[in-house]
């Protein structure tokens, strides 16, 4: 029986891994995604990093919300002109993994101006986006 239930548990998982793989050969992003998905990303990514660095307890656990945020956006596929940009963002997170409040104290990277007025203007749209000013922000 209890095989059963850990094959059960187990399966499951197995599957939604090899569903979640990286289809891309080299693992890098492919540059044919879309504004929304990615702005989708970063929000949710966004809104967890600040839940851990309210209620988590010890550095590691922020950390570990951090990572999770990193390897989402390591596996997104950004629109062509955040190709770049994204491997920064992803540079700056794999960097706070060494102090976890560091995000509250180190700004990232940020697109061109021009991407971000772009990303600013559809942010309040997306559902995910609780408080759209991340690419607004210093913009004039």
């Amino acid at each position: 029986m209890r095989p059963r239930l850990v094959a059960a548990i187990l399966l499951p998982l197995v599957v939604l891994a090899s569903a979640c793989g990286d289809d891309d050969a080299g693992g890098q992003p492919r540059g044919t995604g879309n504004d929304t998905d990615y702005l989708r990303a970063i929000c949710i990514g966004i809104d967890r990093v600040t839940d851990a660095l309210i209620s988590a307890t010890t550095p590691e656990a922020i950390a570990a919300v951090i990572e999770e945020f990193a390897a989402t956006m390591r596996q997104i596929d950004p629109p062509p002109d955040l190709t770049e940009y994204n491997r920064q963002f992803v540079a700056y997170l794999e960097a706070a993994l060494k102090d976890p409040s560091s995000v509250v104290t180190t700004q990232p990277p940020l697109p061109p101006d021009d991407v971000r007025r772009r990303l600013a203007q559809l942010e309040p749209q997306i559902p995910e986006c609780r408080e759209p000013t991340f690419f607004s922000r210093g913009l004039e």
